[in-house]
C-alpha cells in the first residue's frame, strides 16, 4: 500500500441520556483538554458536531450550553481542525428540566419517518447542515460542510431517504461505517458484516454499495477502521476490571438500554469487531496499532487507503490521551512517509470526483 490516509475523528457531544455534573464538565473540559493534546504532534482532527442539541437547547434558552458551544466550535476551526456534521434526532423531542436532561425515545433518523415539515428526515439533515454553516462560518467564511457520521452509526431504517436528503445538501463524505461491528439496544440495530470487500467505496441514494462512482452521484465512504475480535481475547467484563485505573471520569447517562434485547443478538454484540478508538481505556497503543495492521495487510493489493480512527470527548481522559499521543508516535514510526494524518476537508481537495467542494 502506497499511501495510508487517516482521519482523526472525535463526535463532538453530550452524553445522550444526561450529564453527570455540567455542561462544562460533560463536553467543553474534555475537548479543550484534546485540543491541547492535538497541539503536541500537530495533527488535525475532524470533529463531527452534534448540532442538533445546540439547536434545541438554544430554542429552550440554554444559554449556560448553547454560548460556550459557539465559542469552543469557532476555536476548534480557528487551531485548524475540520467540523461536519453529526446527528443524534432525539435532541428535537428531548427536554431540559433544572439541570437534567430528558430524552426522546426517538433516538435515530429512522424514527422520524412519519413525519412531516419540520420534522421530516429531509428538513432535519438540511435544518442541521444550514446551522452548522452558519455557525462555522463565523471563523472560516470559506466553510462547507462536506461529511457526515451518523448518530449511533446508524442508517436504519430509511437509508435510502438519509443518503439521498445527506447528498442532496452536499454531503459527499461519509464515517458511519465500521467493518463487523454490530450493536442492538431497545431503540438501534447496527449490522456493519457485510460490506465490500475494499478499504473505500461508495454509498449511493438507493442504499446500496457501490465500488465505482460513474455518475458522481454517491457519498465516499471513509469507515472507522476494525479488527475482529480474536477468540482468546480477554473478556470485557474482565478487563474493565482489571484496568478501572484507568477510567475516565463518570460525565453522564448511556441513553441505550436492551432490556428488550435477544439472546441471539447480545451474543452477536459480544463478538462484534473491535473499533480504532480512544475510547476504550482497556486497549493499549500497541493494540491500535494491531487493529491499523489487520487493515493494511487485508487491503495490501490496494494503491491507497483511507480510515477513521474514532473517539469522543466525553469518554476521554489522562489515560485515553495517552492512547492517541501513543498511537501517533507508533503509526508513524512504523508507516513513516506513507502514512497522512488528514481530514475530511483535506481528503476531499485531493480526490478526484470530490474536488468540487
Amino acid at each position: 500500500m502506497k499511501k495510508l490516509r487517516i482521519l482523526l475523528t472525535f463526535d463532538y457531544e453530550l452524553p445522550l441520556g444526561g450529564i453527570a455534573k455540567s455542561f462544562e464538565h460533560s463536553l467543553f473540559d474534555p475537548a479543550r483538554r484534546l485540543l491541547e493534546v492535538l497541539k503536541k504532534p500537530n495533527v488535525p482532527a475532524v470533529f463531527f458536531v452534534d448540532i442538533l442539541s445546540y439547536l434545541r437547547l438554544k430554542e429552550l434558552g440554554v444559554t449556560g450550553y448553547t454560548v460556550p458551544f459557539e465559542n469552543q466550535i469557532r476555536e476548534i476551526i480557528l487551531q485548524g481542525h475540520d467540523v461536519q456534521l453529526h446527528l443524534h434526532p432525539h435532541w428535537l423531542e428531548s427536554f431540559y428540566d433544572n439541570g437534567k436532561i430528558i430524552p426522546s425515545p426517538k433516538f435515530k433518523l429512522g424514527d422520524f419517518a412519519e413525519e412531516t415539515g419540520e420534522h421530516s428526515i429531509e428538513n432535519i439533515v438540511k435544518t442541521g447542515i444550514e446551522a452548522l454553516t452558519v455557525l462555522c462560518r463565523q471563523a472560516d467564511t470559506s466553510y462547507k460542510c462536506i461529511a457526515y457520521r451518523a448518530g449511533g452509526y446508524n442508517f436504519v431504517p430509511e437509508a435510502s431517504r438519509i443518503l439521498k436528503a445527506l447528498y442532496d445538501n452536499g454531503i459527499v463524505i461519509d464515517s458511519s461505517i465500521s467493518r463487523g461491528y454490530f450493536f442492538r439496544s431497545d431503540t438501534s440495530v447496527v449490522d456493519y458484516r457485510k460490506l465490500p470487500e475494499k478499504p473505500n467505496w461508495f454509498l449511493s441514494p438507493d442504499g446500496n454499495f457501490k465500488e465505482e462512482n460513474p455518475d458522481d452521484s454517491f457519498i465516499y465512504e471513509i469507515p472507522i477502521a476494525s479488527k475482529p475480535k480474536g477468540i482468546f481475547e480477554m473478556p470485557t467484563a474482565l478487563k474493565l476490571g482489571k484496568f478501572k485505573e484507568r477510567a475516565p471520569e463518570y460525565r453522564g447517562i448511556m441513553v441505550h438500554s436492551n432490556e428488550h434485547v435477544s439472546k441471539s443478538d447480545k451474543i452477536r454484540q459480544l463478538f462484534s469487531a473491535r473499533m480504532l478508538t480512544v475510547d476504550n481505556y482497556t486497549f493499549s497503543p500497541e493494540y491500535l496499532i494491531k487493529i491499523l495492521d489487520y487493515n493494511v495487510k487485508r487491503f495490501e493489493r490496494f494503491d491507497e487507503a483511507a480510515l477513521s480512527l474514532i473517539g469522543h470527548p466525553k469518554s476521554l481522559d489522562r489515560y485515553n490521551f495517552h492512547l492517541l499521543t501513543e498511537f501517533l508516535k507508533k503509526a508513524r514510526q512504523k508507516y513513516g512517509s506513507s502514512l497522512e494524518i488528514t481530514t475530511a476537508k483535506g481528503f476531499a481537495l485531493n480526490r478526484p470526483g470530490l474536488s468540487e467542494v
